[in-house]
């Protein structure tokens, strides 16, 4: 074999492992409907939970034309009001969830939000959340992050960190949440948009180093 033969299957080799070690970290989103381009297509709602077209200043999407719009139902006691989509999962499996926010400077959300809990929970908060449950769908784990309330700025979408939550021992189910608190019946409103979920579960690989690669082609 020719010196410039080797080098050929040589680089051939090492961008097929480029290609595969990518393919193996790659990961796409579990959501159907995501952007909420398809109104609530896919998504279940409870409460005020409502699809939004574009219509600025009011509603503004991060991308697309629609948004989730998602606001309390003033009942006097503590609200909530959701979107969520569940899927079937295993013990073990690891998942990255993160979304996006606003609130319009004309229905704000008001006061300090979740941190007034401390206190008393008076005003309203959103949140990003992962729940498992076992097969009598109870709750046995979850991971959540507060994604908006009255502190954040307003007429900005504010993308939030990311959370991870791994299956525990007896998951056979996996929800993924947008919840709206109210607790004490004030005012305003969040738009969602952008949410996503991924399945990023290690996945082991054989290594393999320069000199095993250059001697299949000796």
């Amino acid at each position: 074999m020719s010196r410039l033969t080797r080098a050929l299957l040589l680089c051939a080799a090492c961008a097929g492992l480029f290609f595969l070690a990518t393919d193996a970290g790659a990961s796409s989103n579990l959501l159907a409907n995501p952007g909420f381009e398809s109104g609530l297509a896919g998504w279940i709602a409870f409460g005020n939970a409502y699809p939004e077209t574009s219509n600025p200043p009011s509603v503004v999407p991060l991308s697309g034309q629609g948004v989730a719009k998602m606001f309390g139902n003033f009942t006097g006691g503590f609200d909530v009001t959701g979107i969520f989509q569940p899927f079937a999962t295993v013990p073990g499996t690891q998942y990255q969830m993160s979304s996006n926010a606003r609130h319009f400077s004309g229905d704000p959300l008001l006061g300090i939000g979740a941190a007034s809990c401390a206190t008393g929970c008076s005003d309203n908060w959103v949140v990003q959340k992962i729940v498992f449950k076992d097969a009598g769908n109870v709750e046995i784990g979850s991971a959540e992050s507060v994604i908006l309330d009255g502190t954040y700025p307003t007429d900005v979408w504010v993308a939030a960190a990311p959370i991870t939550a791994t299956a525990p021992a007896g998951a056979v189910s996996v929800e993924v949440f947008i919840l709206y608190l109210q607790p004490a019946g004030k005012p305003g409103a969040a738009q969602i948009d952008d949410v996503e979920f991924l399945d990023v579960t290690s996945v082991p690989t054989q290594p393999s180093t320069w000199g095993q690669l250059k001697g299949l082609y000796r």
